[in-house]
């Protein structure tokens, strides 16, 4: 006869049989068994879900049938009743409904994310569906790559899900019975957050970090120890209090001890006592170091040896707000670029603080060549004279009505100005026009461009002001511990441009997952041939189909803030393949819990309890609106701009084609080597040459004007001194920058909280996105809004350039991963495959092992 269910501490061989009750299953009935601490539960079994998927028909079906039919099976009544009776005799509380696969939390192998985890589910209804939706996430894409990744054999496989009573917990983690890091068996490891554990298992918090001595059971004090030693509340601020530190290292050895193997535990705290929520054996634990041995010994005391205080490296800079610059100016901006966008910028910058009555140094002096065509930006000292005293009083009505511009009467300004004009020129023939109409009108957008970029800024004030309102509001409501979770998930899923971006090349890495041959395809082939091979076949070319339309609704995205010497992604599209194919990579799927991130924040923040919280909420409500907005104002805007600067690119690169016909230049991209000046007077003389050739009776063929070979010796010699810069480049002096370490640690400026280790992968551009593996460390110079993708394979993101309010640092908070931002060095030092731990809450890069040198980095592209 067919077991349904069982019982946690049920004394049965069913019960225990990881066959039927799954490895979670087993494992939380062998420690109810043997008398730990763990919430009552059952255990709905893999007879259950084998004769479920049986009677609708489905046990020969395909993975995608499996996972798309399962949640609206109506189960069969004897299954249900089992199933509800077991939740009656449990008292109908609110549950957590955990997945239990029978491949899972096994010795060799965990399968830690790939299967469904819900939380507060109440009533019959919902305690059936959420058994329904874990049995599907057996099936899920990243599941079923997880395990042909492994080889695993899905003959047979199945699904039981285990059913226990919800702990409102004021404190939860994870106990790691050894440290995961170093192997060191005389240590473990407890990291801790106040509320509910998933958000420190999904990353989206980083909470305490504790280091123990197994042999006491006490925090270590040193250079990882950060125990707190309070004894308030939970959400305080105060810390894991030290009683429940022990007690839970206490049991940490015990479960050890009853499982013959170093153990990762989830435990809650509630009520005064501690509870185990799961166990599974340590995968992937490295070797325990020799200096561990030694230590466990008494080396250290015997040899005199201390162990050193610990480290304080949080990186910084001397470059303020020309930290975002850097981070937006990876490479060294075009000759086209400065004469075009920066000169003029500056120029009206520099101009504007002038007229409140301060001195700046002129243009030349802020925006210096130091190599051939290319640039630094030295930010200028501006001081006050005795104008000012007169002068900014008289602008600062001008002032307020710029930061009180409202983004939605901007936006209907680009809406008639900027954004038809840009349309018009992006649809017309340009064969149609002159040269001279060709770069005037290049001008007449960047010129657009320029006149909303002042109210833009103004725009953006508001936003950001709420959005650092609300974070202190948070932290006032929930406690510093909540906060940096709450507020990260709070700002996820902005609607905006960027989201419906990243959300299209998800909906079309499910597509190619789907597809058997167009996932062999991305798995298999360089994403610069990619496309070819999808063409081949009818399954790929609709791939391609979807491709070509996410391009015309995203493709003017740039590879690099404010150039048109670059191409957008509607040009390279082999960037795109690269970024699904990162995606069809992933296989480490976080944690499902029902709703999006963000509405779970807002239903947690709805649910806060005590006098403060609900004195605050609306005031946290309307400032988190007007965040939101500005938030998705910010990427809105810059899409628009960058629109412009992709059209404006066309018309250039038109330009472009036609001085090459002529033979003045060799590229029709070269024009990007040129100041707009340089070019008038180009084309001036090619107008003069047409018409002095229409009065000559015989114009010579191979006529050239004397400065055409002067052109291209300028051209060069500004090719080589970009591709000199590329490697070394900082838009700012690289003195202004904190200098590097010696030690091979590298140091930055912490900008999203939280503890990662993993193998580093540098990723320097946009062509090689399709060698970033899941679970690797990002190790790049710049990100941008192309990069965004990324961030959802990365554990951890180190960026050569920008601050806190960087892209990159932005996104990280949002994903919750850890980010160090403006090591300046983290490309040149950190190297492929290189182990490393990073350390955001220090700004830390630290090596755990040799680097694997790769070979040195190979020129530009050619594209330009």
């Amino acid at each position: 006869m067919a077991t349904y269910t069982t019982w946690l501490g049920e004394d049965s061989a069913a019960a225990g049989d990881p066959a039927i009750v799954g490895g979670k299953g087993s494992n939380l009935n062998a420690m109810t068994v043997a008398g730990f601490p763990v919430p009552d539960g059952f255990v709905v079994t893999t007879d259950a879900y084998h004769e479920v998927v049986e009677a609708a028909g489905l046990a020969d079906a395909s993975p995608e049938r499996l996972r798309t039919a399962i949640p609206s099976l109506h189960l069969p009544s004897d299954i249900a009743e089992r199933i509800l009776h077991a939740y009656e005799r449990l008292g109908s509380p609110a549950v957590a409904v955990r997945s239990s696969g029978t491949a899972e939390d096994l010795a060799d192998v965990s399968f830690a994310g790939q299967h469904d985890t819900y939380l507060d589910v109440e009533g019959s209804e919902g305690v059936l569906q959420a058994v329904l939706d874990c049995w599907a996430s057996l099936w899920t894409p990243r599941a079923v790559a997880y395990r042909q990744r492994i080889g695993w054999d899905d003959s047979s496989l199945a699904l039981a899900v285990v059913v226990q009573q919800m702990v409102h917990a004021q404190w939860a983690g994870v106990l790691f019975t050894v440290d995961p890091i170093t192997g060191r068996r005389d240590r473990m490891v407890l990291e801790a957050v106040a509320g509910v554990g998933e958000a420190l298992v999904s990353g989206e918090v980083t909470g305490e970090h504790v280091e123990l001595d197994k042999a006491s059971g006490r925090a270590m004090r040193g250079d990882r120890a950060r125990a707190r030693t309070g004894r308030g509340a939970a959400g305080d601020g105060s810390g894991v209090p030290q009683p429940v530190i022990r007690e839970l290292a206490e049991l940490g050895l015990e479960v050890e001890r009853r499982f013959g193997s170093p153990q990762d535990i989830e435990w809650t705290y509630a009520g005064g006592r501690c509870a185990l929520v799961q166990a599974r054996p340590l995968t992937a634990l490295p070797d325990e170091p020799v200096t561990a041995r030694a230590s466990a010994r008494g080396d250290d005391m015997a040899s005199g040896r201390s162990r050193p205080a610990r480290e304080s490296s949080r990186g910084t800079n001397r470059l303020g707000m020309f930290a975002v610059t850097a981070d937006h100016m990876p490479y060294p901006p075009f000759p086209m670029d400065v004469s075009l966008i920066f000169r003029p910028a500056f120029g009206a910058l520099l101009g504007g603080i002038r007229s409140a009555g301060f001195s700046t140094p002129p243009v030349p002096d802020v925006l210096v060549e130091i190599d051939a065509g290319v640039v630094q930006i030295r930010p200028p000292r501006v001081r006050p004279t005795w104008r000012a005293v007169w002068r900014v009083p008289a602008l600062t009505p001008t002032l307020i009505r710029l930061v009180r511009t409202r983004t939605d009467a901007w936006r209907a300004r680009s809406e008639s100005t900027l954004l038809p004009l840009a349309r018009l020129r992006d649809s017309q023939d340009l064969s149609a026009l002159g040269e001279v109409q060709l770069l005037e009108a290049a001008q007449e957008l960047i010129r657009a461009v320029g006149g909303l970029m002042p109210s833009r800024f103004g725009a953006l004030t508001g936003g950001m002001a709420a959005e650092g309102i609300t974070s202190l509001l948070v932290r006032a409501a929930v406690g510093r511990e909540r906060a940096e979770g709450l507020n990260a998930a709070l700002m996820s899923e902005v609607p905006c441009v960027l989201t419906d971006e990243n959300a299209d090349l998800d909906r079309i890495a499910t597509l190619v997952l789907r597809s058997p041959e167009a996932r062999a395809v991305y798995l298999e082939v360089d994403s610069d041939h990619i496309a070819e091979r999808l063409g081949e076949s009818a399954a790929g070319r609709t791939i391609l189909a979807e491709v070509s339309a996410h391009l015309q609704a995203f493709g003017y995205r740039s590879l690099s803030i404010f150039t048109v010497g670059l191409p957008p992604l509607r040009d390279v599209p082999q960037v795109v393949h690269g970024l699904i194919a990162g995606l069809v990579r992933r296989d480490d799927a976080p944690t499902v819990q029902p709703g999006s991130r963000y509405e779970r924040a807002r239903s947690e923040l709805a649910a806060l309890t005590g006098y403060r919280a609900q004195m605050l909420r609306p005031l946290i409500t309307r400032q988190l609106t007007a965040a939101r907005s500005g938030a998705g104002f910010r990427d809105d805007s810059q899409y628009v701009l960058e629109i412009s600067l992709a059209v404006t690119r066309r018309i250039l690169l038109e330009l472009g084609r036609r001085l090459a016909v002529r033979g003045i230049l060799s590229d029709p991209d070269d024009i990007a080597y040129l100041e707009a000046d340089e070019v008038a007077e180009l084309v001036t003389a090619v107008a003069s040459q047409a018409h002095d050739d229409s009065r000559t009776p015989h114009p010579r063929a191979d006529r050239e004007p004397a400065h055409h070979a002067t052109i291209g010796e300028l051209i060069a010699r500004r090719k080589v001194a970009r591709a000199a810069a590329l490697d070394h480049y900082t838009v700012v002096p690289a003195e202004l920058f904190e200098s590097g370490r010696s030690d091979g640690r590298v140091s930055g400026m912490p900008a999203s909280r939280g503890r990662a280790v993993g193998r580093v992968r540098v990723i320097r551009d946009e062509s090689e996105f399709s060698t970033l593996q899941a679970g690797e460390i990002l190790v790049c110079p710049f990100t941008n809004p192309t990069w965004t993708p990324l961030f959802s394979l990365a554990a951890a993101v180190v960026v050569d350039s920008g601050g806190a309010a960087s892209h990159a640092a932005i996104v990280a908070r949002e994903v919750g991963i850890p980010a160090v931002m403006g090591t300046v060095n983290g490309t040149r030092v950190l190297a492929d495959g290189q182990r490393v731990i990073v350390d955001a809450d220090r700004g830390l890069v630290v090596p755990v092992d040799a680097p694997a040198r790769t070979a040195s980095r190979v020129a530009e592209a050619s594209t330009v």
